[in-house]
């Protein structure tokens, strides 16, 4: 079976970022400006996330990246795995004694 590939047109338009969240620019923001208020133009300027979680995992099932890992386990897991390096080390240090 050949290898997926990626949607390249969702690969430009949205961003992952580590926790799973997909972002993307607001829709209105790249031309006729001089109509628009201040405040509108402001809010424009920043990059939103989608809050439907099917849509997002649809976006990133299309764009072949991580899967919403949750931070709280990447830290519990790197905590284990200093404790046993620690305990590994103790251990030597105890039999060169």
């Amino acid at each position: 079976m050949p290898k997926l590939k990626t949607h390249k047109g969702m690969k430009k338009r949205f961003k992952v970022s580590a926790t799973g969240k997909v972002s993307h620019k607001r829709c209105g923001s790249s031309h006729l400006m001089s109509h628009k208020n201040g405040k509108q133009v402001r809010r424009l300027r920043k990059k939103s996330t989608l809050n439907v979680s099917a849509e997002s995992r649809r976006i990133r099932d299309a764009m072949l990246t991580r899967q919403a890992d949750n931070p709280l386990d990447i830290e519990a897991k790197k905590q284990v795995a200093q404790a046993i390096l620690a305990a590994v080390a103790s251990a030597e240090t105890e039999s060169a004694s």
